[in-house]
């Protein structure tokens, strides 16, 4: 999977990496579904940032938590390239 591609290059950044994009092809959707499902969405992107935070503790847990209830980003979902 390409997502493995920049997972290996975050072992070589000081700070928190969080790769972002899409890891696979030939869905048929409609663009922002499409978004939604590789969590490439806007909200999926500011839980992501969010999370990175909570990881270095500059935020707690809950402010993530709150984020995914109010964008109604499930927690539960499953991984891009499971799906």
């Amino acid at each position: 999977y390409m997502k493995s591609v920049p997972d290996m290059v975050g072992r070589w950044v000081k700070n928190s990496f969080t790769p972002l994009g899409t890891d696979g092809f030939g869905r048929s959707d409609t663009r922002d579904s499409l978004r939604r499902h590789f969590e490439v969405d806007a909200a999926s992107i500011v839980v992501a940032v969010l999370s990175a935070l909570c990881r270095d503790g500059k935020i707690a847990g809950g402010v993530v938590e709150q984020a995914m209830r109010d964008l109604n980003v499930n927690p539960e979902a499953s991984e891009p390239r499971d799906a």
